[in-house]
């Protein structure tokens, strides 16, 4: 649950008992913001690793940043991904089972990863120019889910957290291996407000490593008591 509590005087003014789900939603609405200031104008197919409920959610949210209803879906287990079809399909989503991961990365142009690999899924040379990532995964020490090699592809390479990233996020394996230097980071905020650069050519990948951060937490929580205060 999630506790929300007033800032000058340090009463607890709402107990939101929403067992995670807010979390989920602003863990999508993070991958949206990212697409929408990253992902290519003209997305063909959106690939999605993982069929859990973050996979769900991400997709369902990246209707408000791009208008595309291919889908491509890949899962470690067959029946995860039918599962995952049936419920998007009726969502209005036309998905596809991608028999391979690389079959995946080799017909999207916008992938959002959302697993809890401990090793690279995507390897770098399935990425096509012009493709956008997004990686949600590597929240903790230990995971991972792309080929740190790609970064030194990448035309923009953002993090929702400079100093967590490199602690933790897939950035850590790309710096770590020499791929990338910290100077080719970039925060998704100062993208957002105008600092940094985010997507300037079409045929330049872009990679968004999120780790999650505490605003997210404290701003759909003020959100949320602002609405049951109205």
């Amino acid at each position: 649950m999630m506790i929300v509590l007033s800032a000058e005087t340090g009463e607890t003014l709402a107990l939101l008992d929403d067992s995670g789900y807010l979390t989920d939603v602003r863990t999508a609405i993070a991958g949206c913001i990212a697409a929408r200031h990253l992902a290519p104008e003209a997305v063909e197919c959106i690939g999605i690793v993982g069929a859990g409920m973050q996979a769900r959610m991400q997709l369902q949210y990246l209707r408000h940043a791009r208008d595309c209803n291919r889908v491509r879906v890949w899962a470690r287990r067959r029946e995860q991904s039918a599962a995952y079809r049936n419920e998007l399909s009726d969502s209005g989503f036309d998905v596809q089972i991608a028999e391979t991961l690389q079959d995946l990365c080799e017909n999207s142009n916008l992938i959002v990863t959302t697993t809890a690999a401990r090793g690279p899924l995507v390897r770098g040379e399935w990425i096509r120019p012009g493709t956008h990532l997004t990686a949600m995964g590597s929240d903790a020490p230990g995971k991972q889910e792309l080929d740190p090699a790609l970064f030194a592809r990448a035309g923009v390479c953002a993090v929702d957290s400079l100093s967590q990233c490199i602690d933790h996020g897939e950035s850590h394996y790309a710096l770590a291996g020499g791929h990338l230097a910290e100077t080719g980071l970039v925060e998704l905020g100062d993208i957002i407000a105008g600092r940094a650069r985010g997507r300037s050519d079409e045929g330049e990948i872009t990679i968004a490593d999120l780790t999650g951060v505490a605003v997210q937490d404290i701003q759909i929580a003020k959100a949320v008591w602002q609405a049951l205060k109205d």
